[in-house]
């Protein structure tokens, strides 16, 4: 029988023991009134339980463990933090413990008062070798059950993410529009060049490419040049030209463009390459600077998606995937998928981190109901959740289903997340 400290707070929690005359290792009745709350941080295990303990009526924190040596072996008996433990919750009962102060807490032991079911259930989920642990089960529950549980873990991924845009806040003095603005740029370069474009961005303030917001050239002379793509000879004239322009503002501004082998361009399709994604990049500032400001003012999602389609490149990117190498003609566009992305992992996290700062729910439930409108991703993790019968009918939930590949299935934290508790309940 598997038996682990998470599992008992488990069975604590929701009562899932034998409940009917129970007593502690001393013989004294047990009723337990309240078992507390659950504590996820430093101290007791449950905090504010309330108990009957023979004839006294005890409140106070509860401490959970395989055996009841394990106290000492945590160094509790030195720990005043325990004092006020009242109740030693153990599987297995094997050695008496004490406060600092050298009196004795009650100990209730629960291995044998665990259903079997439980216990085999959790094996079952444990055990196993499946890509997720209830690979071969999830089928057998109801829809709607699952997307209940996974518009808790699309919240929980979006405050996660809320809080990483609350430390680039601190950095940016608390400007959105700066903030924004940094996280749009690492995510035009996707993976492969996120640190590169992230690394642009801090490069060029906002500021500086607001001041040239109606000269397009000037615009796209500062982000390929600060990109460390104008510093060699060029031999077409678009990028003679940029090159010319970015000389003179490099001075007039006193820049530092980033090094050009920081981009990477293996296994990359040509419409992804650095070069194009900076012009892509550059047609968005052209055409919309300060974005942050106009994003969290629209009401309406669609105008918000809109501000991201048929951006219109400079028609060079039409015949060049690369400066003076040219090509065979293919309009270029910011493609459907690129923009989704954007969406999803940049537009959407800053609608809701907003709705957070501020307290704002409009802002938060913008944030969702953008992501509930977009098509879900498509990659491996979205793929084989498809092939075990969870399908996506939109973003909010691909995003869920990724939060929870990561961090509960991969992790087999099966008794925090409602999907593996409802099947050690069955």
């Amino acid at each position: 029988m598997i038996l682990n400290e998470d599992l008992l707070h488990y069975i604590w929690k929701f009562r899932l023991y034998q409940v009917s005359d129970l007593k502690s290792t001393s013989g004294e009745s047990l009723d337990i009134i309240r078992p507390g709350h659950h504590n996820h941080h430093a101290g007791p295990d449950f905090s504010n339980a309330k108990i009957r303990i023979g004839d006294t009526l005890w409140a106070g924190n509860v401490e959970i463990h395989i055996h009841s040596s394990d106290w000492c072996r945590h160094q509790h008996q030195f720990d005043k933090a325990y004092d006020n433990v009242i109740l030693h919750v153990v599987a297995y009962h094997d050695q008496r413990i004490f406060r600092t102060d050298g009196t004795e807490i009650a100990v209730l032991e629960i291995g044998n008062l665990i259903p079997e079911e439980i216990t085999q259930n959790y094996e079952d989920l444990m055990a196993g070798l499946n890509w997720i642990p209830c690979e071969r089960k999830i089928k057998q529950l109801d829809e709607l059950f699952i997307n209940t549980c996974l518009t808790r873990i699309l919240i929980e991924r979006l405050e996660e993410k809320s809080e990483l845009i609350e430390t680039l806040l601190i950095e940016v003095k608390g400007s959105w529009n700066d903030a924004f603005y940094i996280n749009l740029a690492r995510n035009f370069g996707f993976k492969t060049n996120a640190l590169p474009f992230e690394m642009l961005a801090r490069s060029l303030p906002q500021s500086l490419l607001a001041r040239y917001k109606d000269r397009p050239l000037q615009i796209e002379a500062l982000i390929f040049g600060q990109a460390g793509f104008l510093d060699n000879k060029l031999i077409d004239p678009y990028p003679q030209l940029l090159r010319k322009e970015y000389q003179f503002l490099r001075k007039k501004h006193d820049l530092r463009p980033i090094d050009k082998y920081l981009w990477k361009y293996m296994r990359l399709r040509p419409r992804n390459f650095p070069s194009v994604r900076l012009a892509q990049f550059a047609a968005l500032i052209i055409r919309s600077n300060h974005l942050f400001s106009k994003i969290i003012d629209e009401k309406d999602i669609a105008v918000i998606i809109a501000m991201f389609n048929k951006l219109k490149l400079n028609e060079y990117w039409n015949t060049h995937y690369r400066f003076d190498q040219e090509c065979k003609y293919s309009a270029v566009s910011f493609g459907e998928e690129a923009i989704s992305n954007i969406l999803i992992n940049t537009v959407s996290v800053f609608l809701f981190a907003f709705g957070i700062r501020t307290g704002s729910v409009i802002h938060r439930e913008r944030g969702i109901i953008l992501l509930e409108g977009l098509k879900p991703e498509q990659n491996a993790i979205i793929r084989k959740f498809n092939d075990i019968g969870v399908n996506s009918s939109n973003s909010a939930i691909s995003q869920a289903l990724i939060q929870l590949k990561k961090s509960y299935c991969d992790q087999k934290k099966c008794l925090s997340c409602g999907i593996g508790i409802k099947f050690l309940s069955k």
